[in-house]
């Protein structure tokens, strides 16, 4: 009888991982080429690169004659969440986006086909003769106080709080180079950014309030509602200390950004944000970028700017220092 039983265990057990050979493939690539909630979709040709920058740079989706790029054409289907509403998730190759002002777009200015066209301004292009840290020209639709904010904005003289290991801010993780997971159900989203190992979590579901008590912060506070199927964020209550980008452009603590996103395929978002800032800025502008799956076999990796940020300790990189006032 035990040589009997022991046989049908073994019998069992053999048929176990037999089925689960089959099953686990099924499990880890569903229809669409999506991995499941949090992963990433395998890569289709290019995937995993960064998007071509608006304009031709790095930074953005590329626009032809001088536009912000339409939707990507879609490579497998678009994922959805059990309410219909398409499913973000995964790990995603945000574009690094070092310079906003490269390619600039007038948000009020769609075109049938998606794309968008530039926006123009007063003075546009014209050097600033007072810029610090470098050469420094109108590249955005500066107020006063936004032009002599950005002509002051010196890295090497003062700093900058980012090489000082404090928070990017919500805009500067946005376009920060080392990619994001998203992660998503029917009430919220979160965004796992690979920088410095930072997060931020959004409420979708209308029926959501945040306390009207909450503090000013480094990432602000988001909302996300839904038109059709792009989602839409805003984001306010800013801190002030915080920098739109790497080159350095200002923003007020009373900025609002309108993030979209578009899941236009299995393997790509089409994602526009919207800088409103009468403090800073004389018109709102636009960036438009394509987002693309990262490859399959890429996972999030620890970031600790504080172990390896070692010029802080050596003095190669000047400590940034907290305003005295903030606008």
């Amino acid at each position: 009888m035990r040589i009997r039983w022991n046989s049908v265990v073994i019998v069992a057990a053999t048929l176990a991982v037999l089925v689960l050979a089959q099953v686990m493939p099924a499990v880890q690539a569903p229809a669409g080429g999506q991995r499941g909630a949090g992963a990433a979709a395998p890569p289709a040709q290019g995937a995993g690169a960064a998007a071509p920058a608006q304009g031709g740079g790095r930074g953005g989706a590329g626009g032809r004659g001088g536009r912000g790029g339409p939707p990507a054409a879609p490579i497998g289907p678009v994922p959805r969440l059990p309410n219909g509403k398409p499913d973000l998730s995964g790990l995603w190759a945000n574009p690094y986006t070092q310079n906003m002002a490269n390619a600039v777009f007038d948000p009020s200015k769609k075109n049938p086909d998606g794309t968008y066209e530039r926006l123009t301004w007063e003075k546009q292009g014209e050097v600033l003769p007072d810029g610090k840290g470098g050469r420094k020209t109108f590249d955005l639709p500066y107020t006063e106080w936004g032009r002599k904010e950005w002509e002051k904005y010196d890295v090497t003289a003062h700093g900058d709080y980012a090489g000082t290991c404090l928070p990017f801010g919500w805009s500067r993780n946005i376009n920060s180079p080392h990619g994001v997971q998203i992660m998503q159900n029917n009430d919220a989203i979160a965004f796992l950014f690979e920088q410095n190992t930072w997060h931020t979590w959004i409420p979708t579901n209308p029926n959501f309030k945040w306390p009207t008590d909450l503090p000013r912060t480094w990432n602000g506070t988001s909302v996300g509602r839904w038109e059709g199927d792009t989602l839409i964020i805003e984001t306010t209550g800013f801190n002030g200390y915080t920098k739109l980008d790497t080159a350095g452009h200002p923003h007020s603590k009373d900025v609002k950004f309108v993030s979209t996103f578009l899941r236009t395929g299995g393997d790509t978002i089409q994602h526009t944000v919207t800088v409103h800032d009468p403090k800073a800025y004389t018109k709102p502008w636009m960036n438009v970028r394509v987002w693309k799956t990262k490859p399959a076999s890429d996972v999030l990796m620890e970031y600790s700017c504080e172990e390896n940020n070692l010029g802080l300790e050596d003095g190669g990189v000047v400590r940034w220092k907290f305003p005295e006032t903030v606008d």
